[in-house]
């Protein structure tokens, strides 16, 4: 049997995030393409006995929540309006509504609520900045029923929606993100960029947001997380029922963290087609210049259901870690794609403490995936490393099935505990079950293979 060749999804440049290489464009058109990615690997840390500090909060959303718990976060104050449809700048109540959102955000103090009303079409992004509520009284920007912030007259590239920047305790609700299909990179739904924290997403729906160059490195976010401040980390970010569908990420992800980024809950969300990738923590590519903070960590990815993430350009991992590092990946579900679960390292960090690794994933389930369930460790020799992951108790069916493909991959990765699975193919019988691809690396040890159930 032929050694698999993995494929590369490098990140290029800031304006152009997740921007792939060429080198992974040559590579697709090789035979064995599965798709290796990775998050975090325990600060370096290589006793693989070492456990995760993982507080049981409500009995089910075990993981690393940071401050915030749930979306349901206090606030209370005065309630302002701001309309599409408003013909001049009002004072901000029902009967005379803001008609700018420039104007409305500076009368916003802690506790209040701005509802927003109607359909904005906008030539470029909506920036909340300087906004700022306290622990026991959010600012919230909510929409009125078939409230819409729309892209279609965005041009520019670099333009999201939304970019919310030097903000805290501020929650977004019930909003959707449309049409934003114009530019070939750096468009979507909300950016978040740092100085941030306490910023709470929920209840959004994003839809029809596409590069115009999909296979030509074009690339669009529906929400990208994106630390790259070397003195002011992006934390306690709470992203939860979202449906995120009819989207064209070209190069990039749907739902992205990256860089000095931590405790970030990605809870409950709804992704369906995106032309890529769904879920992305990453690390390790200078976006932030501290290397021993150029990476997400302490992120709980839970209860999501991801379907039909399948990229023109190369293998989509549905959840895809390269280079976070303290994740749990727990009881999310997977639908008809290409690779279910990827934990790689696209780049070398500075030190093998920064690489991808300490990694929980745990009791998910993952349904026709023709390149496989789950790919581990850097993909290729001179690129990065992957450490101390444990994938327990998660089931797939009908995967693995794609010419040379196999259910699991394991490339350059160490402290790997594969326990206690189960995978059926009743569509498909006979697929490989495990590969190693550099089996007789020097880096490769330590992976523990035991307790796994084959329905073939």
């Amino acid at each position: 049997m032929r050694d698999f060749q993995f494929l590369s999804l490098t990140k290029e440049s800031e304006k152009l995030f997740f921007k792939k290489s060429l080198l992974a464009l040559a590579l697709s058109v090789l035979a064995f393409i599965p798709l290796v990615t990775g998050c975090g690997g325990g600060g370096g840390d290589d006793d693989d006995d070492a456990e995760f500090t993982t507080p049981v909060l409500d009995g089910i959303l075990t993981g690393y929540m940071g401050d915030i718990t749930s979306p349901n976060v206090p606030c209370s104050g005065n309630t302002y309006y701001i309309s599409a449809s408003a013909s001049s700048e009002g004072s901000g109540t029902s009967s005379s509504p803001f008609k700018t959102f420039d104007v409305a955000k500076r009368v916003l103090q802690p506790g209040d609520t701005l509802i927003v009303q109607g359909r904005f079409t906008k030539s470029e992004r909506i920036k909340l900045t300087s906004i700022h509520g306290s622990a026991s009284n959010y600012i919230t920007i909510k929409g009125a029923s078939g409230a819409a912030l729309s892209g279609e007259n965005i041009t520019a590239n670099d333009n999201k929606i939304l970019k919310i920047e030097d903000c805290s305790y501020l929650k977004i609700e019930g909003l959707t993100f449309k049409d934003h299909t114009h530019v070939k990179n750096g468009g979507g739904g909300i950016g978040v960029y740092p100085p941030a924290n306490h910023i709470v997403i929920n209840n959004c729906t994003f839809k029809n947001l596409k590069t115009t160059h999909p296979t030509d490195h074009g690339t669009t976010n529906g929400i990208i997380v994106y630390g790259n401040s070397t003195s002011s980390t992006i934390n306690n970010i709470f992203i939860s029922n979202n449906s995120f569908s009819n989207m064209a990420t070209g190069w990039a992800e749907c739902l992205t963290v990256t860089a000095n980024v931590e405790y970030v809950n990605l809870i409950h969300n709804t992704i369906d087609t995106t032309g890529n990738i769904g879920i992305d923590v990453g690390g390790n590519y200078k976006y932030c210049k501290d290397p021993s903070k150029d990476f997400a960590r302490y992120i709980y990815i839970y209860g999501n259901t991801v379907k039909n993430c399948v990229s023109p350009n190369a293998t989509a991992g549905s959840i895809y870690c390269d280079g976070g590092q303290h994740i749990i990946i727990r009881g999310n579900s997977l639908y008809d794609g290409e690779t279910g679960f990827s934990t790689g390292a696209e780049k070398v960090p500075a030190k093998e403490a920064y690489s991808t690794g300490d990694i929980l994933i745990e009791g998910n389930s993952v349904n026709n995936f023709h390149h496989g369930v789950w790919h581990c460790g850097g993909w290729q020799t001179g690129l990065g490393w992957v450490q101390s992951v444990r994938f327990r108790n998660n089931t797939g069916i009908n995967t693995g099935y794609g010419t040379h493909q196999a259910v699991i991959v394991f490339n350059k990765c160490r402290n790997i505990e594969f326990t206690g699975n189960s995978f059926t193919n009743p569509d498909h019988p006979n697929v490989t079950k495990v590969y190693y691809s550099f089996r007789d690396s020097p880096y490769t040890k330590n992976v523990i293979d035991q307790g796994n159930t084959w329905g073939w």
